[in-house]
């Protein structure tokens, strides 16, 4: 018994020793708020990227991953641009940036500049942080560079439980508030030890933001060759809390004079008087827009209504979201042609602020449509008459599909937007050689596609109806780990199922 009892207090004493060697490794005391600032600061940079025309149009921030002028950011913050631009803490500016690589499934790219021995950050790894520990978000929000804001670390997560965010890899969730220009800043625990890399948020919850661990993308730096962007010495930062804008560094001119007062069209001379609106984001609610239309002091001017149901409209408005972003896109597209008239984005932080910005520049851009002459609106639609000879043979699915010439896709589930197989149909070289026009709208189309997904499943079905009178044509299903994977094989099958009742001209 006197044995065991001076083992016990031995092991005792061992358990002691091992706690508080671990807590002088891992328990350093917390840094404060400024210490936090102080320390990542340096190693945060703000991004501007613009088209190639020396307008900003994306702005966001980035951290510096090794010394010798690597950054990681999101990859949205500089895709599809010509022109970045990076500025450093220190006040320094560099124009020439190159990207290094991209890692799309993660939203992450990485780029360099020209520059040697900058500060670096330590990394953290994001399987050792805890639920409920502090976190710190430095970035370039609201264009005010070097923002910090403060929060918890939520949740590790798998994207696949994100709507719309992807599958395959993990995402860190936190609270601390971001702002339009906080995509691509870094996340650091409270040793300043970098976590991650913002992505976004989710409007749909109260701080319900992400992003991806550092340790998963940080073999993006380790590339070689890059690719160059154009010089972006004509970027400029936007003006504090908005959008971003243009950045002319020529002299200083005279204050522009106040805008005229839009001049509106005469009542003979409109030519669009409806409107159907679609949102292709749970972000923002259709009604909601709806509401935001009716405030504006055009929408009234003009006489303009909404469709109502079922009723082919002179215009359909479509607006979305892409995902972890703050942008928000809108198109206005004429319904008897399925033509666009006008596109473009604004930069909001949710329902109530990206609202009121869509809703006034898309009634602007409907104002300037509707003087348009009729005959560039509408374009000659040919529609074969049916036939009113009871003895005629009933039609059947084949004659259907061997002689439409619209079609229209419908997709059911927040995994895939209906524009990623619009996409993938619109470039399979059938549906060009067969004449078929992808339409914006349900009624004016012959054919429609409707695709779901099952809960929980990797299975996409879908369904070619007549829209004129509801017959299901063809059914499938395809399986595919996301919607661009599920896109490419649904045009595939639906082609397909087209070719073998339809077959192509030999060249």
């Amino acid at each position: 018994m006197h044995l065991n009892s001076a083992l016990r207090h031995t092991l005792t004493i061992l358990i002691l020793l091992s706690g508080t060697s671990l807590r002088g490794q891992t328990g350093a005391p917390a840094l404060s708020g400024e210490q936090i600032v102080d320390r990542v600061s340096p190693s945060a940079v703000v991004i501007l990227a613009g088209p190639g025309d020396g307008q900003v149009a994306s702005f966001g921030s980035g951290l510096i991953i090794r010394s010798d002028g690597v950054i990681l950011t999101a990859y949205h913050v500089v895709q599809g641009m010509r022109e970045v631009q990076v500025r450093l803490k220190n006040g320094e500016v560099y124009d020439q940036v190159e990207l290094l690589a991209v890692d799309e499934r993660r939203d992450a790219a990485a780029l360099r500049i020209p520059a040697a021995g900058l500060p670096v950050l330590p990394l953290a790894s994001a399987a050792g942080a805890a639920a409920g520990s502090s976190v710190f978000a430095v970035a370039s929000a609201a264009g005010l560079p070097w923002t910090a804001t403060s929060g918890i670390l939520s949740a590790m997560r798998l994207a696949d439980e994100v709507p719309g965010a992807g599958s395959g890899f993990r995402l860190l969730q936190f609270t601390a508030p971001l702002s339009p220009g906080s995509s691509g800043g870094v996340l650091v625990d409270d040793q300043a030890h970098a976590l991650g890399i913002v992505l976004g948020s989710l409007s749909a919850g109260q701080n319900v933001n992400f992003a991806v661990p550092v340790e998963s993308i940080a073999g993006l730096a380790n590339a070689s060759a890059g690719t160059p962007y154009a010089l972006g010495n004509r970027l400029d930062l936007p003006q504090p809390g908005m959008p971003a804008a243009s950045a002319s560094r020529s002299a200083p001119a005279a204050p522009p004079a106040p805008p005229a007062a839009p001049s509106l069209p005469r009542p003979e001379q409109l030519q669009l008087r409806t409107m159907n609106v679609q949102s292709k984001t749970i972000y923002l609610r259709r009604e909601r827009l709806q509401d935001d239309l009716r405030k504006t002091a055009l929408f009234q001017q003009l006489g303009v209504r909404f469709a109502d149901y079922g009723e082919q409209a002179d215009i359909t408005v479509t607006v979305d979201r892409p995902v972890m972003t703050f942008s928000w896109t809108y198109t206005l597209v004429d319904d008897p042609t399925g033509i666009t008239l006008a596109s473009g984005m604004i930069e909001g932080v949710d329902e109530f602020d990206a609202g009121p910005k869509l809703a006034a520049e898309i009634i602007e851009q409907f104002a300037a449509a509707a003087v348009l002459p009729r005959a560039a609106l509408t374009g000659a639609r040919s529609v074969a008459p049916v036939s009113a000879d009871a003895s005629a043979s009933p039609v059947t699915a084949a004659d259907v599909l061997q002689n439409f010439k619209t079609i229209y896709v419908e997709s059911h589930t927040i995994w895939m937007k209906g524009n990623l197989l619009q996409d993938a149909l619109f470039v399979r070289p059938e549906i060009s050689q067969w004449g078929i026009r992808i339409v914006n709208d349900r009624p004016s189309a012959e054919i429609y596609v409707d695709v779901t997904r099952p809960f929980l499943t990797y299975n996409w079905n879908f369904k070619m109806v007549n829209t004129r009178t509801g017959t299901v044509l063809r059914t499938g299903k395809v399986t595919a780990i996301d919607g661009p994977a599920a896109a490419q094989r649904l045009a595939l099958e639906i082609v397909g199922m087209i070719r073998a009742v339809r077959p192509l001209e030999a060249p």
